[in-house]
């Protein structure tokens, strides 16, 4: 396998590994993709732009939710408030749910998750993966370094082969950032043979 090729499936899993608990957050702000969805689903009348986003057991919760903000929103600007707060929270909840996550409420928006959520939205929406790759390297590329950095130094004052007792903490330490680089490496292969993801649990 190529460097590059390297470099991608250790992005691919770094993502996998690390990136999910953002992106779910990403889908508990009121400025996330959930939210806005189901915001215009109340403009536009059309229940339909929301239910992507649940898994199919969830439709009719979510459309029974949806005409009730419906007809809420009508009372004033007041109500319209709380009935749009009350329908972005139950789509939010539903999908949570469908990706087998807890709840815990709606965050604000503003919210800043880092480079990598928006510049995956961006590649989505317009099939350029080059700028998604490039971010990710560069990141696993540094984390990689590091790691690997700290092995080396324990190594410089850790013995293979400890003679004094005053030699075992040194060693010890070395043999314990040996294992975590190797088990970080190794989370990564696995991350890549795996297939988790954002998905629906119908």
């Amino acid at each position: 396998m190529t460097k590059i090729k390297s470099l991608a499936a250790f992005t691919l899993a770094f993502g996998v590994l690390f990136g999910s608990q953002s992106a779910q957050a990403h889908c508990d702000s009121v400025g996330g993709p959930v939210a806005k969805v189901a915001l215009a689903a109340l403009d536009t009348g059309n229940v339909n732009l929301a239910l992507p986003y649940a898994p199919a057991t969830a439709e009719s919760e979510i459309k029974a939710a949806f005409e009730q903000s419906l007809k809420v929103r009508a009372l004033g600007p007041e109500a319209k408030k709380l009935a749009d707060h009350a329908f972005i929270e139950t789509t939010v909840r539903l999908h949570r749910a469908g990706e087998g996550a807890a709840y815990t409420g709606l965050k604000s928006s503003g919210i800043d998750y880092g480079p990598a959520i928006p510049a995956a939205e961006r590649a989505a929406e317009t099939g350029q993966l080059e700028p998604v790759r490039a971010l990710l390297v560069e990141e696993l590329e540094h984390a990689l370094h590091a790691r690997l950095a700290h092995v080396q130094e324990a190594r410089k004052v850790g013995l293979e082969e400890p003679d004094a007792a005053d030699d075992v903490p040194a060693a010890r330490a070395r043999v314990s950032a040996e294992f975590e680089f190797v088990t970080y490496v190794e989370a990564l292969r696995q991350a890549i043979q795996g297939a988790a993801g954002h998905a629906h649990k119908d």
